[in-house]
């Protein structure tokens, strides 16, 4: 392959500086205008309630670190404000990577009914010298009907980004808490370190507490938001099938107007009642002439949206900055600078620093399968929109090989890696100190090592020639890992299998050693022996879908993270390589079945046709709050039930099982060259990004009303994806309501990686068509 000779740190110093004209600096600004929170701003306040007006200290308390006082050194309205300050650490090491306490203003409330209000708003002046990102959250506590927080403490919970040394209108819409009984208002500061050369003392100045009542925003259900129609804001594939949605009643005609050329296409709308409610449909598939069009139903209508060959492009190019701006070890301008020196890790008393790769989530953590999986995809993709775009695929391997350069340094060379390390706050770069971490998990684990093999040796094939000494290097390390994993003893399971089809399957690209090849048949046949192959005797029967080992003792599901790509993506890639093997009929007919499982199951969630989440058994859990989710969801037999969304606890989002089985079938799809599966794929892209019943894009800086997503320490990033839609309590419906918090609004690279290779396979049926 062709790749720019671009050094590893090319850009370790500064942002990074576009090379060739259609590529856009790094870190890439926020179109403030299209967001949910300017959409708040900007809603009339029907009616309000002064709470506080910070002019003294009657009704608050002081939790915690730190202290509360009244200042007349900053105010927003009167006087006086609510002055809060607070060491950034403490003099006692974190024990979890958690920070070590939170200085809290706690409004307290005599049981109140606040039912005639569903918003708060408050002011915030931060002032924090050196300070990049600045965060606090607010808390409401009712103890009525529904405690709130929840159980879970998420629930009740929002979080907030700052701009620093200016006022900050900080506003949280709450129609889906409960508040029959009121107790209080919390706002926290969490003691999350400081950057070298920042202040080490926190300073917030608070003001004017209030409570409001607005239009809020559609939150929950199937339902569209009323007035609105759900279409994909990035636009739509010129071959591929086009969709927009809306529950509302509509007139018997849309249309559909090319805004470049002024033509209009009037087509029929057609009402149909599926599973899920009753929807007015708009398909407009037979449109292909790449522009950029409305669509208008009545007194309803879209924003502009493209219809263009290379329509996905753009979210690329957002994702690659969403991983340049997560990157650890490295100045991100605007976010942080060099960072987290002092991050060790440890295994039979050698060290290594644990710092680089990619802050992989909303805190500043990191996990060997979230960045091999990412560097993996990175690669994926690079390879295959080469053959159209090598600006693009430069710089997909450039940030690919950021995070090789972390996979193939966090080894110890005995099969031992670092697997995991929590950290959510900065820290000082200086071993020796309080705020030093060890990072918990160092182990040799199979799992771990062959997701590593896989990147590095993708990785080491993609850079043979342009790379030969890092490609060396990453070929030899990838057979080791490679090695350590087979020789661990582990009960055999289809999670294992599927990461080690991919594993062998690229070792055997790089090398043709025909051991790599007769392992990856092995796995391929530990795959084929975990799928229900025949059609269940429930009232509704299915098959093709995995059970967790060949014993078929427990249907393979996931909460909030997602693997079902692995065994399918790995046969696909079997099939490719090895197109003449006895075996292959059989690997393509456990693809087709799965292919079959997740278009037949797609119609339980028609129009949207989003994957529902996994099949569950009545009697895997006691616990009483499991049986309620499963039997919230759909009947297939006295003991089975098919649920749209994981049963899930804390943990909640759906996009790492979504973009999981939407991978899964564009794997397929590329293996049976069959557009109409691609379709399906891209439909999951879709509802990523706005044909979902919120009119939501949930890509933070593409499309329309983006909302804030956690990522409390490096602020607010263009082409972050969350952890994903949730459910309410134990229901079974699409749940997104306006607080920001862990985890389901939590930015994290596992659903970006996925989304990176969905993309590759669509670029390659493409390239094959």
């Amino acid at each position: 392959m062709r790749f720019r000779t671009l050094g590893m740190f090319f850009c370790a110093l500064t942002a990074v500086t576009p090379i060739l004209a259609d590529e856009p600096a790094m870190p890439m600004p926020i179109p403030v205008e299209d967001s949910l929170l300017h959409a708040w701003a900007a809603k009339p306040v029907e009616t309000s309630r002064l709470l506080s007006d910070m002019e003294s200290l009657d009704a608050w308390d002081h939790l915690g670190a730190g202290a509360l006082e009244i200042s007349d050194q900053q105010a927003w309205t009167g006087k006086a404000s609510l002055k809060m300050t607070c060491k950034t650490f403490t003099d006692q090491p974190s024990r979890n990577g958690r920070p070590p306490g939170a200085c809290t203003a706690l409004f307290k409330v005599q049981d109140e009914n606040w039912e005639a209000f569903n918003r708060l708003s408050f002011r915030v002046y931060p002032d924090l010298p050196g300070f990049r990102a600045i965060s606090m959250s607010v808390v409401l506590r009712n103890e009525g009907a529904f405690r709130v927080p929840d159980e879970y403490g998420r629930l009740g919970r929002h979080f907030f980004m700052l701009k620093n040394q200016q006022w900050n209108h900080v506003i949280w819409e709450i129609p889906h808490l409960s508040r029959d009984k009121v107790t209080g208002v919390e706002i926290i500061y969490r003691m999350q370190g400081h950057e070298p050369g920042a202040t080490d003392t926190v300073c917030y100045y608070i003001d004017t507490l209030e409570l409001q009542k607005v239009a809020v925003d559609h939150y929950e259900g199937w339902n569209t938001a009323p007035g609105q129609i759900a279409y994909s804001h990035t636009g739509y594939a010129p071959d591929g099938t086009k969709i927009a949605i809306t529950s509302d009643e509509t007139p018997s005609e849309f249309t559909v107007t090319n805004l470049s050329s002024g033509a209009v296409q009037h087509l029929p709308v057609a009402r149909k009642q599926t599973p899920i409610g009753a929807f007015s449909i708009m398909d407009f598939s037979a449109i292909k002439t790449p522009g950029t069009y409305r669509v208008k139903a009545g007194a309803l209508e879209t924003k502009p949206f493209p219809i263009a060959p290379t329509v996905w492009d753009g979210t690329i190019w957002k994702t690659i900055n969403c991983f340049y701006c997560l990157r650890c070890g490295m100045e991100i301008p605007g976010i942080h600078g060099l960072c987290h020196e002092d991050w060790l890790g440890e295994h039979d008393g050698r060290r290594i620093t644990y710092n680089g790769g990619w802050h992989d989530a909303g805190d500043l953590s990191q996990g060997l399968r979230n960045t091999s999986e990412a560097t993996y995809a990175l690669f994926l993709l690079a390879e295959q929109i080469e053959r159209r775009d090598t600006g693009l695929a430069d710089r997909l391997m450039e940030e690919g090989r950021w995070g090789l350069d972390w996979i193939l340094k966090n080894r110890f060379g005995d099969g031992t890696r670092v697997t995991w390390g929590t950290m959510d706050f900065w820290t000082d770069n200086l071993i020796g100190t309080t705020d030093d971490m060890m990072a918990e998990r160092a182990q040799n684990d199979p799992y771990h090592n062959l997701h590593a093999a896989a990147a590095e040796a993708l990785g080491a094939r993609l850079m043979k020639e342009t790379r030969p000494y890092l490609a060396a290097r990453s070929l030899k390390t990838a057979q080791e890992d490679w090695q350590f994993a087979v020789e661990q003893t582990r009960p055999p399971s289809l999670q294992i299998a599927g990461i080690g089809v991919t594993a062998s399957v690229e070792l055997y690209r790089a090398t043709q050693e025909t051991k790599y090849a007769e392992k990856a048949v092995e796995w391929a046949e530990m795959i084929t022996a975990c799928q229900q192959k025949t059609k269940t005797d429930w009232d509704i029967p299915l098959r093709g879908f995995f059970y967790q080992s060949p014993q078929k003792r427990r249907i393979q599901h996931y909460s909030h993270v997602g693997e079902i790509q692995a065994p399918i993506a790995g046969l696909v890639m079997l099939c490719e390589a090895m197109p003449d093997h006895p075996q292959r009929p059989h690997w393509v007919e456990c693809v087709q079945q799965y292919v079959e499982y997740l278009t037949t199951i797609a119609e339980y969630t028609a129009p949207y046709n989003m994957f529902p989440a996994s099949i569950y058994s009545i009697d895997e859990s006691k616990d009483d709050r499991f049986l309620e989710q499963v039997e919230n969801g759909i009947r297939l037999s006295e003991t089975h039930y098919l649920r749209r969304f994981p049963v899930w606890f804390d943990f909640r989002g759906n996009y790492g099982v979504l973009l999981s089985q939407a991978r899964a079938l564009s794997a397929a799809a590329r293996l049976l060259g069959d557009r109409s599966l691609a379709d399906l794929a891209e439909r999951q892209l879709q509802w990523v990004v706005g044909l979902n019943p919120f009119g939501q894009s949930t890509m933070y800086g593409e499309g329309f009303a983006f909302a804030p997503q956690y990522t409390t320490t490096s602020g607010d990033i263009v082409g972050g994806l969350p952890v994903g839609v949730q459910t309410s309590r134990n229901d079974d419906a699409p749940f997104w309501p306006g607080d920001n918090c862990y985890n389901y609004k939590e930015i994290w690279v596992h659903p970006s990686s996925r989304w990176l290779a969905i993309l590759a396979d669509l670029e390659a049926l493409r390239s094959d068509q």
